[in-house]
C-alpha cells in the first residue's frame, strides 16, 4: 500500500533538571507505534513492516522555577495491503489453463485416431496378404487340376462306345 507516518506532540512542565516525573499528556515511542498500526488498519492495510520511532524532546521557555518541554514522538513504516490480482489477470489465466487442456485433449484425440488408423491399416494389409495366399493356393490347385483333367479324358474313352459323331456333311 505504501508509507504510513504519524506524530504525536505535547508540553510537560517540569523543572531545570528535565520534565517531571509521572507525565500523563507526554507521548511515548509505544503510543506512537501502535496510533500507526491503527491508522495503517483504517487505510485497509493488514500489517505495517519497517516501523520505526523518534523521540524528541525541546526546552521551550524557561524562568526561574520552571521549563516547559514539548515532546514529540513520530513514527513511520510501509503498510501492506492484501494481495489483489487484476479480473483480467485471473481470466487470462483461466483462458491459458483451459487452452492448454483443449490442447492436451486434441492431441490425445489425435493420437488415440491416429492408432486406429494404424489398426485399420494392419488389418486391411492382414487381410489383402491373407487373399493373396488363398488366390495364389487357389491358381496352384487349379494349375495342378487342369493336367490332370485332360489326361484323364484322353484315357478314359471306353472301348465299347462309339466314337463321337461328326457332322453331316453337305454331300449328301
Amino acid at each position: 500500500m505504501g508509507p504510513v507516518h504519524v506524530r504525536l506532540t505535547g508540553l510537560v512542565r517540569g523543572d531545570d533538571k528535565g520534565p517531571g516525573i509521572g507525565i500523563v499528556n507526554a507521548p511515548t515511542a509505544a503510543e506512537a507505534t501502535a496510533e500507526l498500526h491503527r491508522v495503517a488498519r483504517v487505510a485497509g492495510a493488514d500489517k505495517v513492516v519497517s516501523v520505526a520511532a523518534d523521540y524528541r524532546r525541546a526546552a521551550l521557555a524557561g524562568g526561574t522555577t520552571s521549563t516547559q518541554w514539548r515532546i514529540e514522538v513520530q513514527a513511520w513504516g510501509t503498510a501492506m495491503g492484501p494481495v489483489k490480482t487484476e479480473p483480467s489477470d485471473d481470466a487470462e489465466d483461466k483462458r491459458d489453463s483451459e487452452a492448454a487442456k483443449a490442447k492436451a485433449k486434441d492431441q490425445d484425440a489425435a493420437k488415440k485416431a491416429g492408432d486406429a488408423q494404424d489398426a485399420r491399416d494392419e488389418v486391411s494389409q492382414a487381410k489383402a496378404d491373407s487373399a493373396a495366399t488363398e488366390q495364389a493356393a487357389t491358381q496352384q490347385a487349379d494349375a495342378a487340376a487342369a493336367p490332370q483333367a485332360s489326361a484323364d479324358t484322353g484315357s478314359s474313352a471306353d472301348p465299347g462306345t462309339p466314337p463321337p459323331a461328326s457332322a453331316p456333311s453337305a454331300d449328301r
